[in-house]
């Protein structure tokens, strides 16, 4: 059975910080909680499980929609403390994780670094995290380059590595900005390419994405197809996965039931 890891990266919307415009941390959070409900609501349509790398700010801040996810059947699991933080401290790591697991009552398994800035992986397993998904395994432009990183599941000393996916040879990302700049066919093409030797497709948007950010002074890459047009687009994804068997599933899940 072909498995498809939806992940969310959700995060106060500090965006347009990086790019040297100002917003406020009302904005932020209200942003990426807007988007995350149009989202859910998406989901929830089709019975899509799905799994949340959460910040424990936005965790503490919206406590109760944090635990509607776990209702719901969905994975929550660690995007630190703040995404702004470019690095993150073992104290950060620690103290973010017993946030999240005082508010959804469960053991948080997962970790994936915001930016997918990753440091001291080592150090994951001995804070109780079974997994990572840090490393995309492709190259972005003034981001990160991990065009030779393996693509499939594999372990880095005791902590298991789960990459986002990419498609064999060629690396073609199959995450947000690909989904928003090079359409539906791309997507669902790379996704048949990816499962000619994966048993996985991950995907990773943000909740952000799904609202209208039309009025920020961000690169018009990011801008592009946001809001509502995202939102048919992954809703249109989601039916060509279904009508294909691909069957959603968390990221726990798929671990547990594959003994890895």
């Amino acid at each position: 059975m072909k498995k498809m890891l939806l992940t969310l990266d959700v995060e106060e919307f500090d965006l347009p910080l990086q790019f040297n415009q100002k917003i406020s941390e009302k904005e932020m959070y209200e942003t990426s909680k807007k988007g995350l409900v149009l989202l859910l609501n998406l989901l929830d349509k089709y019975k899509i499980k799905a799994t949340f790398f959460t910040t424990a700010n936005f965790a503490k801040k919206y406590p109760k929609l944090i635990k509607s996810l776990i209702l719901k059947k969905h994975e929550i699991a660690s995007h630190g403390y703040s995404h702004s933080d470019s690095f993150q401290t073992i104290d950060q790591l620690k103290k973010a994780k017993k946030e999240l697991e005082k508010i959804t009552k469960f053991k948080i398994k997962g970790f994936r670094a915001p930016r997918f800035n990753i440091q001291n992986i080592n150090i994951l397993p001995g804070l109780g995290f079974k997994y990572d998904s840090s490393l995309h395994p492709t190259f972005i432009p003034g981001r990160y380059n991990n065009f030779f990183k393996s693509r499939q599941i594999h372990k880095i000393g005791k902590i298991i590595e789960i990459p986002p996916s990419t498609t064999p040879f060629v690396r073609l990302p199959l995450f947000w900005l690909a989904f928003k700049n090079l359409g539906i066919n791309y997507a669902k093409q790379t996704t048949k390419f990816n499962f000619l030797d994966s048993k996985y497709t991950m995907l990773l948007f943000h909740p952000w994405e799904f609202t209208d950010i039309s009025k920020f002074k961000v690169p018009n890459y990011i801008k592009k197809n946001n809001g509502k047009k995202l939102l048919k687009i992954l809703e249109n994804y989601i039916l060509f996965c279904l009508k294909k068997g691909y069957e959603f599933d968390t990221v726990e899940s798929y671990l547990e039931n594959n003994k890895i």
